[in-house]
């Protein structure tokens, strides 16, 4: 039951991590200072900002200067990892 709720809690956890990135991605692309939706734009990077510099730091040092930025794309693709690996490892 207990191990249950754990699982169901990372899953939407997860969820809703995955989900943030990819309105920040899409809201990057949209967004300009001076726009309504900036405030949260804003403030919502500012949450996911320390999920994405572990990233950053790793491509820096691969010397990996892309014109895109790729960092919120690979920090979603290891939280899932992550979250596999939690799975696996509560049952």
């Amino acid at each position: 039951m207990l191990i249950g709720i754990i699982r169901l809690a990372l899953y939407y956890f997860y969820r809703l991590l995955d989900l943030a990135i990819l309105v920040w991605c899409i809201m990057s692309w949209i967004v300009r200072p001076g726009d309504r939706l900036y405030g949260f734009y804003y403030k919502l990077g500012s949450y996911l900002e320390p999920l994405f510099l572990p990233v950053r730091k790793i491509l820096y040092r691969l010397r990996l200067n892309l014109p895109i930025d790729l960092s919120p794309w690979i920090t979603m693709i290891l939280l899932g990892f992550i979250y596999r690996l939690l799975m696996v490892v509560i049952r």
